[in-house]
């Protein structure tokens, strides 16, 4: 049995800990709330983006309009997007992007790798992954701006056939928190499913036409896509991390428990031994 000084390090080791614990989780909360305060508001302009993008790409349709942005192109190779932490401590989030990462590469040949996140690069690359562009500080702290970049860049690197498709892989902030893989290029309108085979072109028009309301939008949409996939992912590492902490706290309430239950045990047992020592001292 450990002696009583032994299981009061060791209980003041648990102690401290759990001061660290609580006050992480307590940043957590803090975070998340900051994140829930846009992360509604995120959600309803997402669905009007795609409810617009719908009636643009039925537009192009009925106009038989082939366009880059809407039609593969068969040059380039597929570029993803892994958006994940730049801190641990937070359950199996990173984990589970980084497990849906690697099975997404695999179906593609040849693929561009971008990554959001310090934790993310860690484990990939401790799998033999390359990493063609790390983003740290990008996810727990998304900006419209660092949004308006990349898709800006995203763009570019598709017109230009250097990529066919890009995809982002993040982790929706739902009832769920499960990670998911989002193709934001090409606009393939299987994707977008309220999209009605008997739509008339007739029923909206552009000026000056729909080529170039396409051409005007889809940059909007991808930067305000991209915006809330990380608003998104910021708001689900939180809740992780939230979560995990709260676990690691009652976790170590239980410790605390059973460590001072050891802890009068040494006690009793030491008093116990002192007095029959004395008591074998003082016998004739």
């Amino acid at each position: 049995m450990n002696t009583a000084a032994e299981i009061k390090r060791r209980l003041a080791s648990v102690t401290q800990t759990k001061q660290i614990t609580n006050a992480m989780y307590l940043l957590s909360v803090s975070r998340l709330k900051r994140s829930m305060e846009s992360i509604d508001y995120e959600k309803k302009y997402v669905e009007m983006l795609r409810r617009t993008m719908e009636d643009v790409l039925q537009v192009t349709k009925g106009a038989d309009i082939h366009n880059y942005y809407i039609d593969k192109s068969p040059l380039g190779t597929a570029l993803f997007m892994s958006v994940m932490g730049d801190k641990r401590l937070c359950g199996d989030y990173n984990h589970a992007v980084a497990e849906l990462t690697k099975e997404k590469l695999q179906t593609k040949k040849d693929p561009l790798l971008y990554c959001f996140g310090m934790v993310g690069k860690e484990i990939l690359a401790a799998d033999g992954i390359v990493l063609d562009r790390v983003l740290p500080g990008s996810s727990m702290h998304p900006s419209l701006e660092l949004a308006k970049a990349l898709s800006k860049e995203l763009i570019d690197m598709y017109v230009t056939d250097q990529v066919n498709e890009v995809y982002i892989i993040y982790t929706p902030y739902d009832g769920a928190r499960r990670p998911v893989s989002f193709r934001l290029l090409p606009l393939l309108r299987h994707d977008f499913v309220d999209a009605q085979d008997d739509y008339s072109p007739n029923e909206m028009l552009y000026e000056p036409g729909a080529q170039d309301a396409l051409d005007a939008f889809v940059p909007k949409y991808c930067s305000g896509m991209l915006f809330s996939m990380l608003m998104q992912s910021a708001a689900s590492e939180n809740a992780a991390r939230m979560e995990a902490m709260q676990s690691a706290a009652d976790n170590a309430d239980e410790m605390i428990k059973e460590l001072q239950t050891q802890l009068k045990t040494a006690r009793q047992l030491s008093i116990t031994n002192e007095l029959a020592e004395i008591t074998a001292a003082i016998k004739p």
